[in-house]
């Protein structure tokens, strides 16, 4: 066994295996999951994927219609696969799951251009107020 094996005692650390940088939301982009018309928390956003926190924990290896909705009421749909789901706290103590989700069919030019969308409505800056 190589000494990089993962045992069943050492968590994942998925912020490591990201090949693409992630961007916190912080509120900015909302989601939806159509299927099973669940609103759901965006915590962060990157060219590879997203994460999502739920009072329930989500199936791994399922593939999601994800619908974002900025600010600015923007909004796109994508498909996206959950990657990991665990067991995480809210900022009051309450349980709730982060799930981590690729998206799906990344490499295609509509995809790439929706999810550099969603990535810019992540990380722009306001300036001058609503105008």
């Amino acid at each position: 066994m190589s000494q990089h094996s993962r045992t069943e005692s050492t968590p994942v650390n998925w912020t490591e295996r990201r090949r693409t940088p992630r961007f916190e939301a912080l509120g900015r982009v909302v989601g939806h999951l159509i299927r099973e018309d669940l609103p759901v928390r965006v915590r962060d956003v990157g060219l590879g994927g997203f994460s999502v926190e739920t009072m329930e924990p989500m199936e791994t290896g399922a593939e999601h219609l994800v619908r974002f909705v900025a600010e600015d009421d923007w909004s796109a749909t994508l498909a996206a696969r959950s990657a990991h789901c665990h067991p995480s706290c809210a900022d009051d103590g309450s349980p709730l799951f982060v799930t981590g989700f690729a998206f799906v069919e990344a490499h295609k030019p509509d995809t790439r251009r929706t999810v550099e969308t969603l990535v810019e409505k992540v990380t722009s800056v306001r300036l001058y107020g609503d105008s």
